[in-house]
């Protein structure tokens, strides 16, 4: 029998490596890990002390825990004992607590004792324990014990001395939930289901799995009808019996049957049979899987988590508000708004669950995503009774001028057909009350652009523009590539003239695009944009207070002041321009030397006024501002030749290409589109025409040449004032702060003294060829026709023969 109990306790280990991965921990062995597998903390002499001398036999050799997690200093963390059989818990529970855990404790430390008894086949059990005042007290959750293992923030709460022993679920990290996720995709692909199919299984499961509290048959003959049977049974509860069969799985298939077993296991790992109140695990989850079904399969672009909570902060969500959301799709911002009401009031499920059914409006009319927000609310106390499956445009059942608050994502049209997202704000705004808050994110198209000005005119002529915030314009990926805005208004009530709007930009969320996931990062902005927005604070370069220009632009990058760049950030965007300086000579070499040999037959375009000295350290007290030249308006009639045209291109240092052109500005100068690639500013160091989609900035007199890369770098930092609806102009660019320091004057000129000496290189052997070519051209000539010239189409072609 001894061979069958080591195969049981290998596999019971496997279980212990999965509940560990599923919660966030690092299995690998310290320092790249926290786990130490029986007998590696022998290696670690203050471990081996814990346990030496201290066997649990007769022999009285060195006590052997099944692993340790342990920190970056490797002081233990938990302590772990795992049995083979689902009986023998007791028994690591026994020795997990009254052996290795005390042991630890009377060495000084204050670890988790973790028991584990099972396999990943069978069912297993496990005990988490804490030690507090002198004995060993069970982690539980609602009264029960926890069937997780605490990933490290949630264990590090524990430990902390005078903390209870119950413990709220906590989501996993990202990638954890990525990596599930891709396995869950995987087994429904074998399984042959589609794309559009899965989001509604995986919701059906995790719905069946909470409402049974894991009470369902793993049978692959029977998993699916159990699965089916509680997920209808949580829609009746929620008296949504007829949105029940929006998340059925198909009971006929066989593949999915079996995929549906490992399924189960994986969300029981992740905890979804203990979600409550103060999780929103289902939405979070069904997001991180969405990402692996192939994007948006369902005609949905979901808000993150994060955001949504920012939100419900914003409009400053009570207890006694009505919230209304007229696009829920899973309910995002309904959610956000009752952790809101919870966290700040304190409240009990029951509570809650009142909050829920009578504060929380949400309409979504596609069945599917109707389903699983309902869902959403379900899990959450089965309040979910003012979740409607229907178009809010057309449900009988939406109410105007109710609600105190709207928080909404307006759907993003994805044909000519769908409705503009105007008219869902418009229906919003009918659904609140006079001074109701409206709260919602918009795409950035309504907040500049020429064509949308109406629409902006008639907003500001019923209703008071309160704040405008710009997000990441990655926000939404890998969804979709959206650039937009929290447009926070007040209804009812025409803005005033004199009113002072609230204007942000978020560059950073606290998170970063990487391998298709948004992953945490530091450096946050949230909290402080709410901390200006609520106490109407000005941080240059974040936030503002203005008054409506006269176009009535909407667009923050109209009213933020500019922020002066820190000598490392100009330095950064210094070395970028230089090296786009030097591929762009070691590019065109050849039509370059072609240039500057027949530079003495351009005319110089002149300038009027006259540079004046620098009055102000910025952008327009250095330079004079112009736009291009308009003879150069149409590009198309332009004949090939050696002279340099630059036009608002972002790269190839704004080259659009060399033709026949007599009349050039003199460098050195930048060149900044206003149109195109707007704002992304370049140096120019050769005689070239511009065209009239870029503004020149000239320098005055006794301008250093190394402030012109200071400048480009400082109009290239504020590129996200600009957009097609806002283009940048003399104006605003004229009163960018401008760094100009002599010890950033001076590393600017090391910098451009090394790109010289490259482009020097590239340049002379270009001429070399070019000298070769000539002489070949020559000796051709002579070679052919002594005493006569060949014509150029002739020459081409018979070196073209020759080579």
């Amino acid at each position: 029998m001894a061979k069958p109990a080591r195969i049981a306790e290998v596999r019971a280990e496997h279980l212990l490596t999965e509940l560990l991965t599923s919660q966030g921990w690092s299995v690998e062995h310290p320092p790249k890990g926290e786990l130490l597998r029986q007998g590696e903390y022998r290696d670690h002499p203050h471990l081996l002390d814990i346990f030496k001398g201290k066997s649990k036999s007769s022999g009285g050799g060195d006590g052997m825990p099944e692993a340790l997690l342990v920190d970056e200093n490797l002081q233990p963390l938990a302590v772990v004992e795992v049995k083979g059989s689902e009986k023998d818990l007791p028994k690591a529970i026994d020795e997990v607590t009254n052996n290795y855990g005390t042991w630890c404790v009377e060495a000084g430390y204050t670890p988790l004792a973790i028991a584990l008894a099972g396999t990943t086949e069978t069912s297993f059990g496990l005990r988490v324990f804490k030690w507090s005042k002198n004995k060993w007290l069970t982690v539980t959750y609602d009264g029960n014990p926890i069937n997780w293992i605490p990933n490290r923030p949630d264990l590090e709460h524990l430990r902390t001395p005078n903390t209870l022993a119950e413990l709220r679920p906590s989501v996993p990290p990202v990638a954890v939930l990525a990596t599930r996720a891709d396995e869950i995709n995987r087994l429904l692909r074998e399984a042959n289901i589609t794309d559009a199919q899965r989001p509604a299984i995986v919701g059906s499961i995790m719905l069946a799995l909470w409402k049974s509290k894991g009470q369902i048959r793993r049978d692959p003959e029977y998993i699916l009808g159990d699965i089916n049977e509680a997920s209808q049974k949580a829609f009746w509860t929620a008296e949504k019996a007829s949105i029940a069969d929006s998340l059925r799985v198909p009971i006929a298939n066989k593949d999915l049957a079996k995929g549906a077993v490992r399924i189960v296991s994986i969300l029981e790992r992740l905890g979804v049979t203990v979600l409550s109140a103060e999780t929103d695990y289902l939405g979070q989850l069904y997001e991180t899987f969405f990402t692996y079904v192939g994007g948006n399969t369902i005609g949905q672009i979901f808000t993150p988590r994060h955001m949504t909570a920012f939100m419900a902060e914003l409009a400053d969500v009570q207890r006694d508000d009505d919230v209304l959301d007229p696009a829920c799709g899973t309910g995002g911002f309904l959610i956000a708004a009752m952790n809101r009401i919870q966290r700040r009031g304190k409240l009990s499920r029951a509570q809650m669950i009142e909050i829920i059914k009578k504060h929380l409006v949400g309409f979504e009319v596609e069945p599917i995503t109707a389903a699983l927000c309902i869902a959403n609310m379900v899990l959450r106390g089965d309040g979910s009774t003012r979740v409607h499956q229907g178009s809010c445009f057309t449900s009988k059942k939406f109410e105007a001028g109710k609600a105190n608050i709207v928080l909404m994502n307006p759907p993003f049209p994805h044909e000519s057909t769908d409705k503009p997202p105007e008219e869902f704000i418009a229906r919003a705004l009918e659904g609140l009350k006079t001074r109701g808050l409206f709260v919602a994110i918009v795409p950035q198209s309504l907040l500049g652009k020429h064509p949308k000005q109406q629409w902006r005119d008639d907003i500001l002529r019923e209703h008071t523009l309160s704040g405008v915030i710009t997000l990441p314009d990655e926000l939404f990926q890998p969804f979709a590539a959206a650039t937009t805005a929290i447009l926070i208004l007040e209804k009812g009530i025409p803005h005033p003239n004199d009113r002072r709007v609230f204007f942000a930009r978020v560059e950073n969320d606290g998170f970063k695009l990487k391998k298709g996931v948004r992953i945490p990062r530091e450096g946050d902005e949230l909290p402080t944009i709410l901390d200006a927005y609520r106490n109407k604070k000005t941080i240059p370069g974040i936030s503002g207070l203005s008054v409506l220009d006269r176009d009535r632009s909407f667009a923050p990058g109209a009213y933020i002041p500019a922020r002066p760049l820190s000598e490392a950030e100009v330095t950064a965007g210094v070395l970028a321009l230089i090296r786009n300086r030097t591929a762009f000579t070691t590019l065109h070499a050849a039509e370059i030397v072609n240039l500057r040999r027949e530079a003495s037959s351009y005319r110089a375009m002149k300038k009027s006024p006259i540079p004046s000295a620098p009055t102000s350290k910025t952008i327009g007290g250095y330079f004079d501002i112009f736009y291009g030249q308009k003879s150069l308006h149409n590009k198309e009639k332009l004949l090939l030749g050696t002279s340099l045209v630059i036009s608002s291109s972002g790269v190839d240092n704004g080259c659009y290409g060399f033709f026949d052109l007599e009349t050039l500005i003199e460098p050195p100068f930048v060149t900044v589109p206003s149109t195109g690639s707007i704002a992304v500013a370049h140096v120019q160091e050769l005689p070239c025409g511009v065209t009239d989609d870029c503004l020149i900035m000239l320098p005055k007199k006794d301008v250093p040449h190394e402030l012109l890369y200071v400048a480009a770098a400082v109009i290239r930092s504020e590129a996200w004032r600009f957009s097609y609806g806002r283009k940048a102009t003399p104006d605003r660019i004229s009163g960018f702060p401008l760094p100009v320091g002599k010890e950033l004057i001076e590393c600017v000129r090391v910098y451009m003294e090394r790109a010289a000496q490259v482009e020097h290189l590239a340049l002379e052997h270009a001429e070399d060829a070019i000298d070769e070519q000539i002489a070949r051209k020559r000796r051709l000539q002579e070679k052919e026709n002594p005493g006569r010239l060949i014509g150029g189409d002739m020459l081409e072609k018979r070196l073209a023969e020759l080579e």
